[in-house]
């Protein structure tokens, strides 16, 4: 009986399908991207956007013989740079554990577009790419670039981590208006706690006016969602039984942000951090186009049925802005999730 799978036939599926696998993780990041309302920017070398703060204040009641010639700064400038930094994966896996297994299709056969069955080859590599990309999304918040530590969380440096880097290099404070101090949002105790909703209509409240004229997008994980829908509950517990979204809307109302979007998703973890900005602030760095190969199968070992997969891109992410115009967040922080993979 001929082996399910073997080398030479996943080498020509690696390089017949090299642009379908390369583009696995831009579908699977896009999905996450079109939630979160993140930019996916293709950079080679490095992207850097400077955002320019004006000054205001300069206006002064003139008369004659006062002093003129004080010195004063007009502009500083905000610097935010994107530079992928090089991941890759590698497995080593003996190919004849596929020998007893129940084949989809023979050995190097071709898509078949009336019955929809690819090849054996070409499923292996697609589901090697896809927990690829998906260790990628869900380190997007969360990981922080080690290179001594090889794990998805210490591949390259994700959105949390910038932020707290800027917290402490003071960009983001008490004092510049973009740090706001919430504490934890907890469950309502009684039919009397209403804290996690005023909790929440405080901190919204304290986004600054001209971010409130337009569209602003709150990242939050559930826990702050959920205490908050309890405590809303509590508050009109005589007349309704609230939904999430008719919290919402009241919130909306409330806090008089009629274009507030909240934003959740499992990537965001767990936590009571909060994170309130102008669309288009999140940008995640991609470059894979280095390599024509983008998955290779190797065969570097004394035996011939262990396989080497190895695929590498480069990942980075940045906050463009975190002017109080464009950005605000709380004190707290959220621990990751990872529900990449099925074992």
């Amino acid at each position: 009986m001929p082996k399910a799978v073997n080398i030479d036939g996943l080498s020509r599926a690696a390089i017949t399908y090299n642009n379908v696998l390369r583009e696995l993780p831009y579908f699977k990041l896009n999905e996450i991207a079109k939630n979160l309302r993140l930019n996916i920017i293709s950079v080679q070398g490095e992207d850097v956007l400077i955002s320019k703060r004006r000054k205001a204040g300069v206006l002064r009641p003139y008369s004659p013989g006062l002093t003129l010639g004080n010195e004063q700064e007009l502009m500083k400038f905000f610097e935010a740079k994107l530079k992928p930094e090089l991941t890759y994966a590698e497995i080593n896996e003996n190919i004849t554990s596929y020998k007893e297994k129940k084949v989809i299709s023979n050995q190097g056969e071709m898509l078949d577009n009336k019955s929809k069955k690819h090849p054996l080859e070409l499923i292996i590599l697609r589901d090697l790419v896809i927990s690829y990309a998906e260790d990628v999304a869900f380190q997007l918040f969360f990981a922080e670039r080690d290179e001594a530590i090889l794990s998805p969380s210490t591949a390259f440096t994700g959105f949390n981590p910038r932020l707290d880097i800027l917290v402490a290099a003071g960009e983001i404070s008490a004092a510049k208006g973009n740090l706001k101090t919430t504490g934890t949002f907890d469950v309502p105790v009684d039919e009397t706690d209403t804290d996690a909703y005023l909790k929440l209509v405080d901190f919204l409240s304290s986004a600054h006016p001209l971010m409130r004229k337009g569209e602003c997008l709150l990242y939050a994980a559930d826990k702050p969602l959920k205490a908050a829908l309890k405590a809303y509950t509590n508050i009109v517990r005589y007349h309704q039984n609230p939904t999430m979204e008719d919290m919402l809307n009241k919130l909306r109302s409330d806090v008089e942000l009629p274009n507030l979007q909240v934003l959740r998703d499992p990537i965001l973890g767990t936590g009571d951090r909060l994170s309130l900005m102008v669309p288009g602030n999140l940008d995640l760095g991609v470059n894979n186009e280095g390599d024509a190969g983008f998955v290779q199968v190797r065969n570097p070992y004394k035996d011939p049925n262990i396989v080497q997969y190895w695929i590498q891109a480069a990942y980075d992410t940045r906050v463009n802005d975190v002017h109080p115009k464009f950005f605000m967040m709380n004190e707290q922080v959220n621990t990751g999730v990872n529900l990449a993979g099925d074992y």
